[in-house]
Order: C-alpha cells, then structure tokens, then sequence
C-alpha cells in the first residue's frame, strides 16, 4: 500500500530534472536496461543509508517505464519503496538530517518543505549530480493526515521514497520489450 502512494506522489508532484516536453530525445544517453536499474538499486542504497532508520522496508527492485516520445527506445526507471514502523518523531528528524545528508554524498537539493496535500506533508526533491536520477521523499505523518484519509488507508506513518530516471536509449537493435 505504501509503495502505490509512493509511485502516485511521483506522478503528482513532479521531480527535478524530468522533462513533460513531447519532442524525442535524440541525446539520451544510451545505457541498458540492466545496468540503469542496478544503478537505481545503488542509489536507493545510498538514500536508505542517509535516512538511518532500522524500520520495516518494502521489498521492491526497480521497474521499467517507457518514455513517451519513443516509447520503443527510450525508458526511464522507476523505483518506489518505503521504510516504516518507527515512531513519528525519528522520521521527521530523519527528513531533517536528509536536507544535510544528501547534498554530502552528491545530491543537489531541489525542493524541501510542506507539500500541496490536505495532510501538507514533509516532502524533499533531490537531483544526483553523479548520475541523471532524482528522488522524491515524503515523509507520510498518520498524525496529520489521519483525518483526511480514506478508509483504506495505511494507518502507519511511513517514508515514502521514489527513485526515477531521465529517459535512457536501449542500445542500437533493442526495444524496451525486450526488458
């Protein structure tokens, strides 16, 4: 449950470096599949590390998106996981500690603040400078949204965390089926 609210959070709010523009990208870096989704693996690692909670994580491994201006050629990954199932206050310091954490080990901090939610939930965007990914962290808090959620609900705060691509280019004579 929490991982869909992470993947919807994505799509809502955006990220840093991700571009809605519908012309093709001829400059995409190509890169395979593979290698961009241990990529992903890497650099949420290294976001799970920063954040420094002992919680419970959501299993995940990264997927696959098309890129809508050549759906056949160019992808991006998508890799949404959560920790959660520790007190409130240790994840709000935890986004804290985040704003100082990322930009050491290569993060370019891109927004921090209350989110446009009813809930105005702690969110940060972060771009790699290392590599063309970014990051969505929002911090979840079950005492200030409780009220406004449905009935279906996780009933657990939680740090939702979303590690997406730019589009990449298959290498010459792959589609993105092939993955």
């Amino acid at each position: 449950m929490i991982a869909v609210l992470s993947a919807a959070l994505l799509f809502a709010s955006g990220c840093g470096m991700m571009d809605n523009s519908k012309k093709v990208d001829r400059s995409a870096d190509v890169k395979d599949v593979d290698m961009a989704r241990q990529e992903a693996k890497a650099l949420s690692s290294e976001i799970f590390d920063a954040i420094g909670l002992k919680g419970q994580t959501s299993a995940t491994w990264p997927g696959v998106l098309r890129c809508e201006e050549d759906s056949r050629h160019l992808y991006k990954i998508h890799h949404p996981w959560s920790v959660w199932g520790v007190p409130e206050e240790d994840m709000e310091r935890s986004m804290e500690q985040l704003k100082e954490a990322l930009p050491k080990r290569g993060w370019k901090l891109v927004s921090y603040g209350r989110d446009k939610s009813l809930a105005q939930n702690l969110e940060l965007v972060a771009d790699s400078a290392k590599s063309k990914f970014s990051v969505n962290i929002t911090f979840m808090d079950k005492r200030r949204s409780a009220q406004y959620d449905s009935p279906k609900a996780s009933k657990e705060s939680g740090i939702l965390v979303t590690v997406v691509s730019a589009c990449f280019r298959v290498p010459d004579g792959k589609v993105v089926d092939q993955y």
